[in-house]
């Protein structure tokens, strides 16, 4: 009985463990993909947090995205728009799926109605 209660209380202790690490890789991810997003200029025409804009011409909202990782490289890789390409020579895949990330953990914003100030208007 007490063997298996210091058992229960080593794999607890071992499952917050590999919590918080896992946790820490996705915050040194996040961080390590926003770092390359703006390195790589994606911000000026996406904006800071990816919600594009209405310059012209309009520049499409990337975050979050709703694409499959493939769907954004390829158009990352070969755009159609006036977008420059970037080929794995001036970006890698890993720095691309870093990006990707990202851009993917970047929360939908609140609503109007969700917007105190707005709320009244």
């Amino acid at each position: 009985m007490k063997g298996q209660r210091c058992l229960s209380v080593v794999l607890s202790i071992a499952i917050a463990a590999a919590a918080v690490v896992g946790a820490n890789a996705q915050d040194d991810a996040r961080r390590d993909g926003r770092e390359l997003y703006l390195d790589f200029g994606c911000h000026q025409c996406h904006g800071f947090e990816g919600q594009g804009s209405q310059a012209s011409p309009p520049n499409p909202r990337i975050a979050p995205t709703p694409y499959p990782f493939e769907a954004f490289a390829a158009f990352v890789r070969t755009p159609v728009r006036l977008m420059p390409p970037y080929s794995p020579n001036v970006m890698s895949d890993e720095q691309l799926r870093a990006i990707y990330d990202y851009v993917a953990a970047i929360p939908e914003p609140p609503g109007i109605d969700d917007i105190p100030a707005l709320r009244d208007l």
